[in-house]
């Protein structure tokens, strides 16, 4: 099922290693790191692990980019980690530099892999990485808010005594402060959540819509990284294009089209079709006013942070 490569062997690098060995995801997995020895240190301590699965991976470990040649999916997670009380959008000018370096390289060595964009800021490392490479920008997409997705479907599932799989909703916008959520076209199974008869439905939506948005800052807080779900959530991404799964998830990339067809160069996370060849198709987004305020403010937020790289000495 494929050769998986992973740049970065930081806590959310090892956290897709590890999902990616403990789900049996990917034939041949590859871990990049500048520091061989990080590198070996991880895939010696998981390969130890594979003879208790039911798994037969090739692992391997490499601080040459070169041996990426082959890979058919490579997963970008290098760059600074965010600090307990600090933003997503405070790591830009570090990572934008560690995005730009490695896609020139890559695009150099493998030009036809499927590039996931884990680092944060992620939409806007992803639009970074969209803007300089030469690849289809279908192939290059940022892991954006599939986890804060999830997040919102769990805790709607569990106040309203429901199976998360029955939760239709989607976090959109920033992966960051200013994302939202779709309420106006959430259901429960085909009923509308607007209709399911919820008491007090307006304050559920905001508390469940904050505790979602600070979930990483309370983790981050208490054990100072994001790395196990974040993992698991990339290799679903991981098994999606193996399998040509045709799955939507919601994913950074560009705006082309939006509710009232708002257009703008930005790039954020929205519902979209993914299968063999990356993105398949971005779903339009359906919102109403206040939703279409949130997407406008979310825009201006990335654009700004985005602007300002650029703007500095």
């Amino acid at each position: 099922m494929g050769k998986v490569a992973i740049i970065g062997s930081g806590n959310v690098g090892i956290g897709v290693l590890d999902a990616l060995v403990l789900l049996d995801i990917g034939r041949e997995i590859v871990l990049y790191n500048r520091n061989l020895g990080k590198a070996l240190g991880e895939v010696y301590d998981v390969s130890d692990a594979v003879p208790l699965l039911s798994g037969s991976q090739s692992i391997n470990a490499t601080q040459r980019l070169e041996d990426l040649y082959d890979a058919e999916i490579i997963v970008i997670t290098s760059g600074a980690k965010q600090e307990a009380g600090e933003s997503r959008l405070n790591l830009i000018e570090k990572n934008s530099v560690i995005i730009l370096e490695l896609i020139e390289a890559l695009d150099r060595i493998n030009p036809n892999a499927i590039i996931i964009v884990v680092t944060n800021p992620v939409d806007i490392m992803t639009r970074i990485a969209i803007e300089h490479s030469k690849r289809p920008q279908e192939r290059i997409f940022g892991s954006g808010t599939v986890l804060d997705t999830l997040r919102l479907r769990e805790e709607l599932g569990m106040r309203l005594g429901i199976n998360r799989k029955n939760i239709h909703a989607f976090v959109v916008g920033e992966h960051g402060d200013s994302e939202f959520v779709l309420w106006s076209v959430a259901t429960v199974g085909p009923i509308l959540l607007e209709n399911f008869g919820i008491e007090n439905l307006e304050m559920l939506k905001t508390e469940v819509e904050e505790k979602v948005r600070r979930r990483a800052y309370s983790i981050i807080e208490k054990k100072g990284f994001t790395k196990q779900a974040i993992g698991v959530a990339v290799a679903k991404l991981i098994k999606a294009i193996l399998g040509d799964e045709k799955r939507i998830f919601t994913l950074s990339a560009p705006l082309s089209k939006s509710c009232a067809k708002l257009q703008s160069d930005v790039v954020l996370s929205q519902p979209c079709i993914l299968g063999k060849e990356g993105i398949e198709r971005v779903l339009m987004l359906d919102c109403n006013i206040e939703e279409f305020d949130a997407l406008k403010h979310s825009i201006a937020v990335l654009n700004e942070a985005y602007t300002n790289i650029y703007s500095h000495p």
